[in-house]
């Protein structure tokens, strides 16, 4: 799979029609899945799908994309010195090494995949001269390992099989591994916790063997012992001191010099799941959304401060200029925190679910979205941020953007809802479009049509909302929904039954029909040059243009490869129709000559939609990934099919 993804990505480095402006994801699902650059303030760095995203909270144009994992990346690390990232990802299904990617920063080149860990990489660790980088996966139910890679070559330096699982661990204090000699060398700590017990790995250069020898050790607890589950741990802001968050919501403290255990403290309710420490203070993030401001040592700690975000507080990290603390939830929200009193900032908000749908209205710089767990986002694209938002009771399933100030949603209980784009507010609601979930939607002057997945498509009154008339000819769900460009009583539909109908609303009957053998329909559109034909998608692998005049295709387009066509939409001047493969790229194609002049890899799940600016300068697409990926594409507004 790997080997084809590269070939697949040089042959689209070849097609340079467009280009990844920027990617609008963060699921906050993964407890290490964001942290910050050590010496530059405005880098982030997380993952998204597949995607490792590095971004500058300067510019929010200004992003790099690291591909080369085939599962959702979950843990990310930076190298103290920054010069160094490492990403890890959940377990795949196609192969069971190089779950590691280690990347230069500054070439944005990967420079060692590595091998070693079982299962889903949990967690990864730089030591603090950048030489060692330690991790560890779920494993199995028999316990899981501990792989430590030295970063000069890439080779393991050591392998710790755990009985038990370890759940958190950190690098502690570096140190001279003996005075005495003429040779000094450095003598690492690893600090490793599992239900029981706490285990410090010390990591010494042997000069008798010419290499790193691990010893380990326990840290001493009370004879009665503590079982507990530990979700986080860092260095204390004292010297010889660390600290380590429960599911309890408890912080333990222990002592590196003596390793032993000194206090267990009550922080918080539902658990601490990350933590920081940064000058005189240690702050915790909790599963009941708090974040709080600790000073102390020992067994002497004191809540100083605290503020409430929304969700879990799953990742925690500081930033270079130790003014802000940038912290990421599992409602996919990203705040910045202002150290000295705790004010709240919105980074970004994602999704945490599938995207099902994106549209634009009249505006180039604004566009609308839907999302599997019922959130309808207006974002502006110009600094992307959300304009307006709203939430439905239920799952949502596609949206049309229509003007500049109402965005109409179909849902999987059959209900039509309209928002108004500039607040989100609920402005109109037909509660029971369809049987089952509502797949298309189209608005006219007059009258809105709507299509669903009981096969039938179905006419209401733009103004009233009332119901006109109905057609009911296909037996699966309908796919694809378009009015026509130039004769206002036709209405052109295709489903997963094979068929293309058109319908006259003046006669209220069938007025042509098509069908196709090989492949059933996923999306349709219409081009406004040539004959007017429609444009379908097909599971098949094609994008076929019908005249009405003609029982068979006029045109076929495909890629040269087998593979579903899951979606399509054409640009505003009628020239370049864009297509979500199977894949997950998004391909675009001159109608007029045939050819493909662009391939877009971004997406790390099935693409649902793809939707083109009115100025046909970029396209976005939306994928069960979570995504949104805006692409600028470098052909737009030249010689249009209607000029």
């Amino acid at each position: 799979l790997q080997s084809e993804i590269r070939v697949q990505e040089r042959e689209m480095g070849d097609l340079e029609a467009a280009e990844l402006e920027h990617v609008i994801g963060f699921t906050g699902q993964d407890h290490h899945a964001l942290t910050s650059h050590p010496r530059d303030p405005n880098i982030l760095l997380h993952g998204i799908g597949h995607v490792v995203v590095i971004a500058d909270q300067t510019d929010p144009h200004k992003q790099d994309l690291l591909r080369g994992h085939d599962s959702e990346v979950v843990s990310v690390a930076f190298s103290p010195s920054g010069r160094l990232l490492a990403t890890g990802q959940r377990r795949s299904m196609f192969r069971d090494g190089e779950q590691v990617i280690v990347w230069e920063y500054e070439s944005r080149k990967p420079v060692y995949r590595l091998t070693g860990v079982e299962g889903t990489v949990k967690s990864l660790k730089f030591s603090e001269d950048d030489r060692f980088l330690a991790a560890f996966g779920d494993g199995s139910g028999n316990g899981n390992d501990i792989a430590i890679w030295d970063m000069q070559n890439g080779g393991v330096a050591q392998f710790v099989k755990c009985p038990q699982n370890v759940t958190c661990m950190c690098w502690g204090p570096t140190v001279v591994a003996d005075d005495t000699r003429r040779t000094k060398t450095p003598r690492y700590s690893l600090f490793t916790f599992h239900s029981v017990r706490v285990n410090v790995h010390f990591l010494e250069y042997d000069l008798r063997t010419m290499h790193y020898a691990l010893k380990t050790q326990l840290v001493k607890f009370p004879s009665a012992g503590l079982t507990r589950t530990y979700h986080c741990c860092c260095l204390a802001p004292s010297l010889g001191e660390l600290v380590a968050g429960t599911s309890v919501g408890e912080m333990m403290v222990f002592n590196t010099d003596n390793l032993i255990y000194r206090a267990t403290l009550p922080i918080s309710t539902n658990g601490i799941i990350s933590m920081a420490a940064c000058g005189d203070h240690v702050y915790v993030g909790a599963g009941d959304g708090k974040v709080k401001k600790l000073q102390g040592n020992d067994q002497y700690w004191t809540i100083i401060e605290e503020t409430q975000v929304t969700g879990r507080v799953t990742s925690l990290t500081v930033r270079a200029d130790q003014e802000e603390i940038i912290l990421g939830t599992d409602a996919a929200i990203m705040y910045t925190v202002r150290m000295s009193d705790l004010a709240l900032r919105v980074l970004q908000r994602s999704s945490v679910s599938a995207i099902r749908g994106v549209s634009f209205g009249s505006r180039s710089d604004v566009f609308a979205s839907i999302t599997a767990d019922g959130t309808m986002s207006v974002i502006d694209l110009s600094d992307y941020s959300v304009l307006a938002s709203a939430r439905g009771p239920c799952a949502a399933s596609c949206v049309t953007f229509d003007g500049e100030d109402r965005v109409l949603t179909g849902w999987e209980d059959g209900g039509l809802r309209i928002f108004k784009a500039s607040n989100g507010d609920l402005i109109g609601h037909i509660t029971k479009c369809h049987r089952g979930k509502v797949s298309c939607i189209v608005v006219g002057s007059e009258f809105i049509y709507t299509a669903g997945e009981d096969g039938t498509m179905r006419v209401w009154s733009n103004r009233s909302l009332e119901f006109v008339s109905q057609f009911a000819e296909h037996s699966k769900p309908i796919t694809g929904l378009v009015a026509d460009n130039v004769h206002k009583n036709l209405v052109h539909t295709c489903a997963g039954d094979r068929m293309v109908i058109t319908y006259d609303l003046k006669t209220g009957r069938r007025a042509n029909f098509k069908s196709h053998k090989d492949g059933a329909f996923t999306g349709m559109c219409q081009r406004i040059d040539s004959e007017q034909e429609l444009l379908t998608s097909t599971t098949d692998g094609f994008v076929l243009s019908w005249d009405c005049d003609v029982a068979t295709p006029v045109m076929a387009l495909d890629c040269g490869r087998r593979m579903k066509f899951l979606c399509t939409a054409i640009s505003s001047g009628g020239r370049f129709v864009a297509v979500g493969c199977e894949d997950m790229a998004v391909r675009i194609w001159d109608i007029q000559t045939g050819e493909i002049v662009a391939g877009c890899m971004g997406h790390s799940g099935v693409i649902q939609q793809v939707s083109w600016s009115p100025d046909e300068k970029q396209v976005i697409s939306c994928g069960e990934d979570g995504a949104l990926c805006v692409w600028n594409f470098y052909l737009g507004g030249m010689d249009s099919a209607r000029e």
